[in-house]
């Protein structure tokens, strides 16, 4: 009889990764980066195909299928308690266009898939090594469509030259422990803590490297089992990753973290004159990433570059549809980025923010709408994008304006994933996803807003939901936090605290959850 932990291959498989939601891995996201790219977005109307390697538990790929029903959905796995996890959750949300695969990327190909027009792979390429990636790479040069779209996010250099050492302690200090490799994590974290606080040699040398190793307390265990003591562990230049992905006839279109799109919002005039001076994109990427030091890359690639007429670029990028992120009020004309803060025009960033304020819809409406506001329709497009890049906006799936009351008596949640994922929040501490269409990914709640869906979806009218709150806490034994984090004993104070919250939900989240489809009047 063979080890149990034979079959491993150096991965880590006796603890699962965190249960966690990526948004740059949905197909509007993805479409949205193609578009500023100058390439063509993936058709979704009709259906589409994306599967996500590395697909870990599986939470990101099912709450996106949920998100786009017309889309076939495949998760890869190395580890089967991650896909059954995955399978477990899409049979729990009810969905039939997610399926998982547990599988060597070296034996995708014997398996019976279709060609895709979306292919990710999350954080593991570092965490893979090099025959895995070069299967990944095969993977992808025979499966993915022409025009198709890769997302591919790795650790990078330079920016963890400094600290890549950390990885090596983690990994000795980990052997000489006993457990779990989530407590081996987190013993060798602190005995890594320790050896820092010395501040010596190395870490006086390195500051940035000593603040790493203090931040690892913060971290899950599985997560730093996960990031740290994998037998292969590579970070990468972007040119090395850039010839990887070219091998598969892939070029780079842009970075899944939009903000890394607009130099102007990163560096100052100087340093964006010498990065546009390249001759290679290879080489504009390169420089970026020193300048900025870069330590985590979200790349985007497309098979095939059509290398566009700036005027289909324009058109492109007017179809693409944009929603505010959170309640109309928090919006803001000014922005803090690595260049500095900076600030829009008030007249059409305030226009662009009315336009969004009952939905989402699309950047030629919101031209439209703003009219003689602004200088003309190429000042609102720009400043559409940088609102996009600073977080202000967000690119979506669909426009969106429901028909709903302005103050409805009661709610109720939408659909059956998003039933689902509330009673899971209900039970839960960590913060929860519900899935919007017309998003196209999911929208964080935290348990006690997971509550009070639960509740409106009872039957409770909004009104009455903190006394409601109140009493089932009460029942469960659960007592609320004031603003310090510390429980409330005082049954008042408790009261008071939880209408703040409450009323806090009511007027702020529960708004934005009706404008993207999540709830809707009862």
């Amino acid at each position: 009889m063979t080890s149990g932990a034979a079959w491993t291959e150096g991965y880590v498989t006796d603890v699962a990764y965190t249960n966690s939601f990526f948004r740059e891995l949905s197909p509007a996201w993805l479409n949205y980066v193609a578009a500023v790219g100058g390439a063509r977005p993936r058709p979704l109307k009709e259906g589409f195909t994306h599967i996500d390697l590395g697909c870990g538990l599986g939470q990101s790929s099912n709450l996106i299928a949920a998100c786009f029903p017309q889309g076939r959905f495949y998760g890869v796995d190395f580890n089967p308690a991650h896909v059954e996890n995955a399978q477990h959750l899409a049979t729990e949300l009810g969905l039939d266009n997610a399926r998982f695969i547990e599988c060597k990327f070296e034996e995708l190909l014997e398996v019976d898939l279709p060609d895709f027009d979306f292919v990710t792979l999350h954080g593991v390429y570092t965490w893979i090594g090099e025959e895995t990636r070069k299967a990944a790479q095969r993977f992808i040069y025979k499966k993915l469509k022409p025009g198709g779209i890769v997302y591919n996010s790795y650790n990078c250099l330079p920016g963890w030259s400094a600290d890549a050492p950390i990885r090596r302690l983690l990994l000795e200090f980990g052997a000489m422990h006993h457990g779990d490799s989530a407590s081996k994590a987190e013993k060798a974290s602190k005995d890594a803590k320790e050896l820092a606080d010395l501040k010596l040699g190395y870490f006086k040398t390195n500051t940035t490297a000593a603040d790493q190793v203090g931040k690892l307390a913060g971290r899950q265990a599985n997560y730093l089992a996960h990031e740290y003591l994998n037998a292969a562990w590579t970070i990468f230049y972007s040119a090395d990753v850039a010839d990887d992905m070219a091998a598969a006839k892939l070029t780079y279109l842009g970075s899944g973290t939009l903000l890394d799109n607009h130099l102007e919002l990163l560096l100052p005039d100087p340093a964006i004159a010498y990065v546009r001076k390249q001759s290679t994109e290879r080489l504009r990427q390169m420089a970026q990433d020193y300048l900025t030091g870069q330590r985590f890359r979200r790349d985007v690639f497309v098979r095939g570059h059509p290398r566009l007429a700036r005027p289909e670029t324009t058109r492109l990028l007017r179809e693409v549809c944009f929603a505010l992120p959170g309640a109309v009020e928090d919006f803001a004309e000014k922005a803090k980025v690595p260049r500095g803060e900076i600030s829009f025009d008030t007249k059409v960033a305030t226009g662009i923010r009315d336009a969004l304020a009952k939905g989402s819809c699309s950047l030629g409406e919101i031209v439209e709408a703003i009219g003689g506001k602004a200088k003309g329709a190429g000042d609102v497009e720009r400043t559409v994008l940088m609102l996009a890049a600073v977080g202000k906006l967000v690119p979506v799936a669909a426009a969106f304006r429901p028909a709903e009351p302005k103050r409805p008596e009661k709610i109720r949640v939408v659909g059956r994933a998003n039933r689902s994922l509330v009673a899971a929040a209900r039970q839960s501490v960590a913060r929860q996803y519900l899935v919007s269409p017309a998003v196209g990914a999911g929208l964080a709640v935290d348990s006690l807003d997971a509550l009070g869906l639960a509740l409106l979806d009872e039957g409770v009218p909004i009104a009455k939901l903190a006394p409601a709150v109140g009493a089932d806490l009460q029942q469960r034994g659960i007592r609320v936090n004031n603003k310090d984090g510390a429980p409330i004993n005082d049954a008042k104070e408790a009261a008071a605290r939880t209408g703040e919250i409450v009323g806090r939900f009511t007027s702020r989240t529960l708004p934005v959850l009706m404008r993207y489809g999540v709830v809707e009047a009862a």
